[in-house]
Formats: structure tokens, C-alpha cells, sequence
């Protein structure tokens, strides 16, 4: 008997000690768990999907899709513009087609109007995700992958969160949005005292507002790590806002800008056809008013887009088009957000001082996206951001240039001789950005290709998870690279074909994991209508032709 119940005391005294290790480990699990840092991806241009609606409830389009319905329907176009563009074309005269072309710049950007105080004309539904992303729908999850995919935070699916807001709409409701965002869904659901904020792109000039306007949330951040951001805005659309455009230029747009723009034999054919039918005056009257047109529509009355013109540009614009007694609560919006814009620098300082990890990884090399276009074509930039505004205030050479043999970096932000902050291809200076011992630059990887760069996702992802990576100097494999060439870790590529049957070249690294992909250029091929465009081009060039004109 006595046997027995010893034996019985060791089963009951093992059981329990299996309980409490059950129990430790339980709670060893839970405290993991509340250890995690909730992630709050901030979107940037076109990654926020809203849907707009007129007063009937019939469907306008998505505006940061571009699924919209006035564009894809050239049978109303061609309908609207042919007959003035018949009459223009015999009279030589403006009969209608700038009017007509109005019209349909009218139609197809019906969706994105705004009042001249930036209330929407017609019901805008942005897509909101109001949990993390393990509990969105799948489709919600397939979108939120589809926009940002940062490989490596699988297992922070439960605290990683999607903050959307109206791209074309009011920088200082975007900026609200966030801090809600942050309080009543994102630290309620989680209860976490410090949160890590990811701004991509256009998403740094919602933080910027939200340091702003909410100081008293600074105490919530562990990390901000800023992806591609668009601190200085995008300098095609200080461009557009300032006509620094290169369509004024009649021959260049027949020979240069529409073969582009367009492509393949339709370019050419539009150009001839052009050529023929609308004289110079004709033809630049009817850009400009497009221009304007798109200026009208999509930026002026929307403080989000305004937020993307670059600060120089917004000095030199702000009269024009703001200073006119109808757009006050614009301009004065505006306003707040250029302030927000210059104190952005003194307030990361103190963030990081205060122990906030600052982090900025930005790309440089590829060029404008649109070289023809604009003024700026020449400018070095991710394709649509300069260094400068990425890096807060690298200085940067020229595409096809250096800063010279004999440059030396001129430590503006970095007092140390002993660093070195001049790129190895002597393009970018970064000892002239706001933290130049926390930013990396991307060699030729672009801006709207950026979510598809599983090097530059992977290294992202790192600087998000891993908190031992301080600095550009304690990157694991990269320690004191803060400029990093793609190309250097591509060992093995191989061609494929793309569903239009261009050729797409895939890169991988020696262990052949995928770094990458490029698009091929296409061979150039002479077909009839490119011979007679290029060659009535150069009759016009020679003669100086003004029969029309």
C-alpha cells in the first residue's frame, strides 16, 4: 500500500510540474507575443483603393486604380473630338476642338473633382482594413500584398497593419486618419506601447503632417523606417504646376514625345496625321488647355497632391493658383503642410534622440520616367523622386554625370573625415542629408518597381525586425555600405517573355535565390511609317515649314 501511494504521489508531483512547465511556456508564448511591435504600413500613391460614386449611386471609377470608365471609352472620345478636329483641320482654325478637348479631359477626370475647398463633388469609399493583416479577407489580403510585399514579416501578420486615405484628397484629413488610425484600431486591438511606422512613398508626407499636428504621440514610436519617401515631393509635378514641360515644342512632340508616348506604329501615324491636320498655333493651344485642364482637376483643389509638389515649386506657384479668394482653406492647408514640411528635419532629430530608430532606404539611376516630358528629364532620380527629396537633402549629379574627380563630400550633416559618404560611382554626396549614418541608397532600382525587388523588400524587411541594425554600419553583410549596387550580388540570369512577348531577363544571386528582373528594350525595327514621319520631320526642321501656322 505504502508502495502504491508513493507511486501515486510521483505521477500527481510529475503531472504538476508538467503543468507548470506547460504554464511557463504558455506564458514564455504570451509575452513573445506581446513583445511584437505593431507595423503600420503608410501606403503611398495608388496603394489606397477608392471607389467614387455620383448622387445615383452608378459607379465613376477607382482614382487610384485609373480604372476609369471615361478613359477606356475611345468611342466617346473619338466621337467628341472628330468633327472639331475636321472643321479645325479644313479652316486651320480653332473650331471647337479645344473646347471639345476639355470636354473630354473633363469626362475622363469626372471622378477626382473637388470644390475649391477640397470637399469631393461626387462619394468617394476608400477600402479600409481595420485589423491586421492574418484577419483581413483574403481578397483584402491579396490587395494589401498587390501594393506592399515586405518579405520576412510573415510572422508579424498579426500585428502588421494597412492605413489607407484618399490619395487625391486633403493632406490634413490623411494625417487625422493616421493618428485614428494608430489610436482606435491599431493600439486598441493590440495594446501595445510603441508602434513602428513604414511610410512608403507619398506615406512620408502623411507622416509628416501627422508629426505635425499630434507631438504628443512622438512617445509612441519604436522605428520609423521610411521606404522610397517622398519627403520633397515628386519633381515631374512640380513641373507641371510650374509648365516646365517640353511639349511647347511642336517639332519635338512630333518627332520625340508622341513615338514615345504613344508607341509602335500608332505614334508615328498620330504624329503624321497631326502634322497635316492642325497647324503649331493649333496644336499648343490645345496642349496647354489640356494641361491646364489636368492641372484643374487633379491638383489644385486636393492638398494630398499638393503635399507631393516639391517646396521650391509650391514657393513659386502658390499665388497662381491659390492666392485667388477661392481657395482659401486650400492655401491655407497648403500652408500648414510647408511648415510641416520644414520642421520635418528638427523633429526626426529629436525623435532619434529621444531613442526612435530614424531609417531611410532610397533608390537613385534610372532617370525620369518620362525624360521627353519634362524640364527636369535630366535630373538624377529613382524615376520619379530625386535623391534629394528621398534623403532629405543629398546632394546628387546629374544623369550621365559625376560630382567630379576631385570632389570631396562636403560634411554638412557628418562631421567625421574618417567617413565616407560619396558613392562609388561619385553620383550622390550623402554627408549632405538630414542623417547621413541611417540612409542606404539603391543603385538603378526604380521608384514604381520597388514592390517587386525582392533585394530591396528583403533588405527593408531587415531593418524593420532586426533592432541590432542601428545604423549604416552594423547591416548585417553590409556593414559600412550605405550605397548598394544590385547588380554586384547578380551572378546567373535567365531570359523569359512577358504575355505582350517582351523579353524579360530574371536575376539571382550564386545560391540562385531571385534578386530581380529587368525589361529588355526592344529591337528597333523601320517600318513605312516611321521612314515617313522621320522623314517629313526633317522637312519641317530644313524648311522651317509655317504654311499653317
Amino acid at each position: 500500500m505504502k508502495t502504491f501511494q508513493k507511486r501515486l504521489l510521483c505521477v500527481l508531483l510529475s503531472v504538476l510540474l508538467l503543468l507548470s512547465a506547460f504554464s511557463s511556456a504558455l506564458a514564455a508564448g504570451k509575452a513573445a507575443q506581446s513583445e511584437k511591435t505593431p507595423i503600420v504600413l503608410i501606403p503611398g500613391f495608388g496603394q489606397s483603393e477608392t471607389a467614387v460614386y455620383d448622387d445615383d449611386g452608378a459607379y465613376l471609377g477607382n482614382i487610384n486604380s485609373f480604372t476609369l470608365p471615361g478613359l477606356n471609352d475611345t468611342g466617346a472620345i473619338v466621337k467628341k473630338v472628330l468633327a472639331p478636329v475636321l472643321a479645325s483641320a479644313a479652316t486651320k482654325l480653332d473650331i471647337g476642338l479645344t473646347d471639345a478637348v476639355e470636354g473630354v479631359m473633363d469626362d475622363i477626370f469626372k471622378p477626382y473633382s473637388l470644390q475649391n475647398d477640397g470637399t469631393p463633388v461626387y462619394h468617394k469609399v476608400v477600402d479600409q482594413y481595420d485589423a491586421p493583416y492574418s484577419l483581413l479577407p483574403p481578397e483584402a489580403q491579396k490587395i494589401v500584398q498587390h501594393h506592399i510585399n515586405l518579405h520576412g514579416l510573415e510572422e508579424f501578420n498579426d500585428v502588421r497593419y494597412y492605413y489607407t486615405y484618399d490619395t487625391f484628397g486633403s493632406i490634413k484629413e490623411a494625417g487625422d486618419g493616421l493618428h485614428d488610425y494608430i489610436h482606435d484600431v491599431v493600439l486598441k486591438q493590440t495594446g501595445a506601447k510603441k508602434i513602428i511606422l513604414v511610410p512608403v512613398s507619398q506615406g512620408a508626407t502623411v507622416l509628416t503632417q501627422y508629426l505635425a499636428d499630434y507631438p504628443e504621440d512622438h512617445g509612441l514610436f519604436k522605428k520609423i523606417i521610411s521606404m522610397i519617401p517622398a519627403f520633397d515631393g515628386a519633381q515631374i509635378l512640380g513641373d507641371i504646376m510650374t509648365d516646365n514641360v517640353m511639349i511647347y515644342d511642336i517639332n519635338y512632340d512630333h518627332e520625340t514625345v508622341l513615338p514615345a508616348l504613344i508607341g509602335g506604329d500608332l505614334g508615328y501615324q498620330i504624329s503624321l496625321a497631326l502634322r497635316f491636320a492642325l497647324s503649331e498655333r493649333q496644336l499648343k493651344k490645345v496642349l496647354a488647355a489640356a494641361l491646364e485642364k489636368a492641372r484643374q482637376k487633379l491638383v489644385v483643389n486636393s492638398t494630398a497632391m499638393w503635399a507631393l509638389v516639391p517646396a521650391a515649386d509650391y514657393a513659386k506657384t502658390k499665388e497662381h493658383f491659390l492666392c485667388d479668394g477661392q481657395h482659401d482653406k486650400i492655401f491655407a492647408e497648403c500652408e500648414a503642410y510647408d511648415a510641416a514640411r520644414k520642421a520635418l528635419p528638427a523633429t526626426l532629430h529629436k525623435l532619434q534622440n529621444s531613442g526612435v530608430s530614424i531609417q531611410i532606404v532610397c533608390c537613385y539611376g534610372p532617370g525620369n520616367t518620362f525624360p521627353y516630358l519634362f524640364g527636369s528629364g535630366n535630373l538624377n532620380s529613382d524615376d520619379l523622386l530625386t535623391p534629394a527629396s528621398a534623403s532629405l537633402g543629398a546632394t546628387f549629379a546629374n544623369l550621365g554625370e559625376t560630382l567630379g574627380d576631385d570632389y570631396v563630400c562636403k560634411g554638412t550633416h557628418c562631421k567625421d573625415k574618417t567617413h565616407n559618404h560619396l558613392s562609388p560611382d561619385r553620383m550622390i554626396d550623402a554627408s549632405t542629408c538630414e542623417f547621413p549614418e541611417n540612409t542606404w541608397f539603391f543603385k538603378d532600382v526604380k521608384h514604381r518597381e520597388a514592390n517587386l525587388r525582392n533585394d530591396l523588400k528583403d533588405f527593408a524587411a531587415q531593418i524593420i525586425l532586426n533592432d541590432n541594425i542601428k545604423d549604416i554600419y552594423t547591416y548585417p553583410g553590409y556593414e559600412g555600405q550605405q550605397f548598394i549596387n544590385p547588380r554586384d550580388a547578380a551572378v546567373h540570369y535567365i531570359d523569359g517573355t512577358n504575355s505582350n512577348g517582351q523579353t524579360i531577363r530574371y536575376y539571382y544571386d550564386k545560391n540562385w535565390h531571385f534578386l530581380f528582373y529587368e525589361e529588355q528594350p526592344a529591337p528597333e525595327t523601320m517600318s513605312i511609317w516611321k521612314v515617313l514621319a522621320t522623314f517629313t520631320n526633317k522637312l519641317y526642321r530644313a524648311f522651317d515649314f509655317k504654311l499653317f501656322s
